[in-house]
């Protein structure tokens, strides 16, 4: 039966006999596992749909929305295809499609728009490249489905990116603590940066996490008024999203320390710079303070950055020690010069270096 209607369905050419046949084989498609597709049938299927999709009606495309979305029946291309189309179509694919691709998903975290990112955010088979992306690029409802979906795991790097945000948003502090009181491997990470005497940790939760007592914390915020800045163990927090966003919505080491720089967080920038070269606080600060150019440049070419960070690096450092800037231009193109040239341990992981 199905075999005939695929048949058929390669031989129509007019659009709306098309829409109206794959109306009908979807119905089939959908029916019990007694008449479960074969592979053939499968992948026949989903090609020939591809090949006429742009001349479906919006009915027949919802239809495969609605009957198959959910499904293993058709092939990854396919899925990836009605992901493509506007919200109100897509949303299942997106949502809960098992066929959907991990790149489909991706190109959804870095250009999709905030209902799709939702969407993705509330997936159970997200992986750690795909959730970076989404703290980094999207709105606060996105961070905070994240937060609640225990299937979305967090890197080291997105786990630093929600402590920035938490030491100014009062709801992201409130999203950490009720993440880490019913998923221990997220807890275990926080214990582990907390152990690192992290200064992007705010000081609610690092006497949260030192107590035991997380579940004090997320009552609190809960009990909370929702108007207005909101003041916690000294520290001020705000009920709206902070100025504060990963440098072009990206995850990476550079991203990161300029973020940290655009808020003036010179004391977690060394902390990060001493984690990323396994050097102590102290030595990274003294280094930084000195008058010494050439061993600064030195220890920020083995972090990696690029010429636009260290650019940013000296602006920080100057407003820091309130010295001149006038040659950082020189300082820049010194610099560059010098990240032409081979260096070793060039390509250092941040990750696996950030908690050593």
């Amino acid at each position: 039966m199905i075999r005939d209607q695929l048949e058929q369905l390669a031989r129509i050419s007019e659009p709306e006999a098309r829409s109206k046949l794959i109306r009908a084989l979807v119905g089939e498609y959908a029916r019990s596992e007694e008449n479960e597709p074969t592979e053939v049938e499968r992948e026949l299927f989903s090609r020939i749909v591809l090949s006429v999709f742009d001349q479906l009606d919006k009915e027949a495309r919802y239809e495969l929305v609605v009957r198959l979305a959910k499904t293993d029946r058709i092939i990854p291309d396919l899925a990836d295809r009605l992901a493509q189309e506007d919200y109100e179509l897509s949303e299942p694919v997106i949502e809960c499609s098992p066929m959907i691709s991990q790149p489909a998903l991706m190109r959804i975290a870095r250009t999709g728009g905030n209902d799709k990112r939702l969407s993705v955010a509330r997936r159970a088979d997200l992986n750690e490249e795909i959730s970076d992306t989404l703290v980094a690029r999207s709105s606060r409802d996105v961070v905070h489905a994240l937060l609640d979906n225990k299937d979305a795991p967090f890197s080291v790097k997105g786990t630093l990116a929600l402590l920035i945000f938490a030491n100014t948003e009062i709801e992201v502090l409130a999203g950490i603590a009720k993440r880490a009181l019913k998923d221990e491997e997220f807890l275990e990470t926080q214990k582990l940066v907390l152990e690192t005497n992290c200064p992007l940790i705010p000081a609610p939760l690092r006497k949260a996490l030192e107590t035991g007592d997380l579940e004090r914390l997320a009552t609190t915020i809960g009990d909370l008024e929702r108007d207005g800045d909101i003041e916690i163990d000294g520290v001020l927090y705000s009920r709206h999203e902070a100025s504060i966003h990963i440098a072009n919505g990206e995850m990476s080491f550079d991203a990161i320390l300029r973020t940290l720089f655009e808020d003036d967080r010179i004391d977690a920038a060394i902390w990060l710079i001493g984690r990323k070269l396994n050097l102590s606080d102290d030595v990274v600060a003294d280094t930084l303070k000195s008058d010494a150019d050439g061993a600064i440049m030195r220890l920020m070419l083995q972090t990696g950055i690029d010429e636009k960070t260290y650019r940013d690096f000296l602006k920080a450092r100057c407003k820091w020690l309130d010295r001149n800037s006038r040659t950082i231009p020189e300082l820049v193109m010194r610099y560059k010069a010098e990240l032409k040239k081979p260096r070793a341990n060039a390509d250092a992981s941040f990750a696996g270096s950030v908690l050593n």
